[in-house]
């Protein structure tokens, strides 16, 4: 039922959110993308806090009070100037960084508790539970797709009348609405997974995580029973550790893929090739199906650690390669673009699900929620990028700059994985020993 809600919820925040931030770079290419950018910028600002604020509110309340920032942003759309707009977008951006964090933990929380129910294996259950959440993310981009389409169907302002205008208020006050019965949901609905329970204190979220995971204690920092706050000099050290270093490329990477889909794929090439924003509902249908069908598809292939590396490193290759040959080969082709539209929708799906299910494997305890924090923050970096250039760089950058930082995150990704498979062998070795002794 937990994962259930979290799923319906986030359905209703992003069916609304994601739509508007698409429409952005074509309806108000000034105003519009600097807010996005400015979103993406305090979403960073907020990460190094959102462990603590989790810790300090409980997951159920941080999930609510992060999903009512995006309301706000919403709202704003009703009167897009920049002394509304940028406001909402430092509110969302600080909300944004403390939902991610929350939302993947609870994800993380109901899947080893059903895990436990049931006596299955808590990483196929973790990775199915993330899949189905994901997929439900991209549904709702699906759902909203359709929604811009039906409504920008036929609109135009070549004869004056301000038709345009009005149908995007319309998707405003629609949106508005609907994220609006997400927050409501996980108010009514939602568990408490961080209440008091038998006399002892449930709120500190980072400890019950890692007493679900059965750590005894971080191998970096800190005892058990001292979880009431992240310890700062911990996560300076597990942010500055050479497995999170590598990772970093593969974050910015999530990121800058994401941005180039939403803003650069949307304007820089729909609009460019077909000049009627409704064919930017079509393109991003076709995006949100490969990823929701993607997403759902994840869960059943292998858990394992070597796939999971291997899909990461798929994602970003596929990615790269087909935007680069159809803007080199098939430039203002209208075809191609349904072909780049499912793999950059393919390709985010397998990024998210994998990302998540690497950190959830890799990373136990503290560690867990401070990585899924980097992870958020660096993202959000490499998707402000985009947003903050429209306008100012040509869609020849910015597929430059996409293609450029998937061959440096696959450099590094390279190296994550040639650590981890050492130790993998070093812990496998210890493992066994005592039974070679024996012999």
């Amino acid at each position: 039922w937990g994962i259930t809600v979290v799923c319906a919820t986030s359905f209703l925040v992003f069916f609304s959110y994601m739509s508007m931030q698409n429409l952005e770079s074509s309806l108000r290419p000034g105003t519009g993308t600097t807010a996005v950018g400015v979103l993406y910028f305090a979403i960073i600002c907020g990460t190094p806090l959102a462990p603590k604020v989790i810790n300090a509110l409980g997951r159920k309340r941080a999930l609510v009070l992060s999903a009512c920032t995006y309301v706000a942003f919403i709202a704003s759309n009703l009167y897009p100037v920049w002394q509304v707009m940028m406001p909402a977008a430092v509110v969302l951006g600080l909300g944004g960084a403390i939902f991610w964090p929350t939302t993947l933990s609870l994800i993380k929380h109901f899947s080893v508790k059903h895990a436990e129910a049931v006596g299955g294996d808590k990483s196929k259950c973790l990775d199915r539970f993330s899949s189905a959440f994901w997929g439900s993310f991209q549904f709702s981009q699906l759902a909203g797709s359709v929604m811009i389409y039906l409504i920008f169907q036929g609109k135009d302002d070549k004869g004056g009348g301000g038709a345009v205008e009005r149908a995007a208020d319309l998707l405003a006050v629609i949106f508005t609405i609907c994220a609006s019965v997400g927050c409501l949901l996980a108010s009514l609905f939602l568990e408490d997974v961080d209440r008091k329970k038998g006399g002892k204190e449930g709120g500190a979220a980072l400890a019950d995580e890692q007493q679900l995971q059965g750590d005894e204690g971080d191998e970096n920092g800190g005892e058990g029973g001292e979880n009431s706050q992240v310890d700062l000099k911990f996560a300076v050290r597990l942010i500055t550790s050479p497995r999170s270093l590598l990772m970093l490329g593969v974050y910015f990477y999530n990121g800058l893929e994401q941005g180039f889909a939403w803003c650069d794929f949307t304007s820089g090439m729909v609009l460019a090739t077909f000049g009627d924003k409704a064919m930017i509902g079509i393109l991003m249908l076709c995006y949100a199906g490969a990823n929701a069908i993607t997403g759902s598809l994840s869960a059943q292939v292998s858990s394992s650690r070597r796939m999971t590396r291997g899909l990461i490193f798929y994602a970003m290759a596929s990615q790269s390669a087909c935007v680069l040959l159809v803007h080199l080969l098939l430039d203002k082709k209208k075809a191609p673009l349904y072909l780049v539209a499912v793999v950059l929708g393919a390709g985010d799906a397998l990024l998210n699900t994998k990302i998540g299910l690497l950190i959830g494997t890799d990373f136990k305890g503290k560690q867990h929620v401070i990585t899924v924090s980097i992870w958020r923050g660096v993202t959000a970096a490499g998707c402000a990028i985009p947003f903050f250039l429209s306008g100012h760089a040509g869609i020849a950058t910015d597929i430059a700059m996409l293609v450029g930082a998937g061959a440096a995150a696959v450099v590094l990704f390279m190296g994550y994985c040639t650590r981890a498979i050492k130790q993998e062998e070093v812990e496998s070795g210890e493992q066994y020993q005592p039974i070679l002794d024996d012999d």
